[in-house]
């Protein structure tokens, strides 16, 4: 057992930049203050940004796969509700349940992933989970169940973009590979709509243009975003120039068995 957690924390270590992130170790102060700060931002608006967070090694080794399974990616490239869906011709025209964006990024597979890659120690193993456990207090967190939407490498190339939508889970933990030359921009705009109220009318409205709450958020290669999209509207900017964008996505939910995701075939990989 001793020798399980020594290669455990070896390989963590390897992995994520741990003279900043020290999440091995809970108890440390510096992980204990990055854990509060955390805490404070996603709760204020939903997101927040944890800088170099992947070691060199860890994004050199993440970014080598990613490349290595571009070829590999499940194309999309379609036009969608913001709930993933087919627009419903029985709500009146320009309502969101019967308006479209375009999604058109391809994915990558957790299938695809190997075991030893350092993307699915970091998200099977039990460091991560129980740092992000821990910015959302009273609230269960897992990983999330779907097989096609719980580990991901996403590649856009240029015109690639995904328009304002929600998540289907609740947290998503995105690491910045390789940035786009230009755009491929993180945009978001914070608690649109609760578990209560969906809001449709500032739906609509952000769906025609009215969407200067947005908030952009700054990504360098290894940094860590985590985001809940559940009840946040957020979208990618248009992709430009010939460097294809690569991103990385973890993601968590609050229920430890999420029903399969009612999405169109070619909007999730097989």
């Amino acid at each position: 057992m001793r020798q399980d957690i020594l290669k455990s924390n070896t390989t963590m270590e390897s992995i994520v930049n741990s003279e900043i992130y020290p999440i091995h170790r809970m108890a440390d102060p510096q992980t204990l203050q990055r854990i509060a700060s955390a805490r404070s931002e996603l709760a204020s608006v939903g997101a927040c940004r944890f800088p170099q967070f992947l070691s060199p090694e860890g994004l050199s080794r993440c970014r080598q796969d990613a490349i290595a399974l571009e070829s590999q990616a499940h194309p999309s490239n379609n036009q969608y509700t913001p709930y993933y869906g087919q627009p419903d011709d029985s709500y009146p025209a320009g309502h969101p349940r019967n308006a479209t964006v375009r999604f058109a990024v391809r994915y990558v597979s957790r299938k695809l992933i190997s075991s030893d890659s350092p993307l699915r120690q970091l998200f099977e193993g039990d460091d991560l989970l129980t740092f992000i456990r821990d910015l959302l207090p009273g609230a269960p967190l897992y990983r999330y169940s779907d097989p096609r939407g719980s580990l991901n490498y996403t590649v856009m190339a240029r015109n690639d973009q995904l328009g304002w939508h929600f998540d289907a889970c609740e947290l998503v933990a995105s690491i910045l590979l390789r940035p786009a030359e230009t755009g491929g921009d993180f945009e978001y705009i914070p608690a649109v709509r609760s578990s209560e109220d969906e809001n449709f009318p500032s739906v609509e409205s952000i769906l025609n243009g009215n969407d200067g709450q947005r908030i952009a958020v700054s990504f360098q290669p290894g940094d860590m975003v985590l985001f809940r999209g559940r009840h946040s509207l957020h979208r990618v900017t248009p992709v430009e120039g010939g460097t294809t964008r690569l991103m990385a996505l973890m993601s968590f939910d609050n229920v430890e068995k999420a029903p399969l995701r009612d999405a169109p075939d070619d909007l999730l990989p097989p």
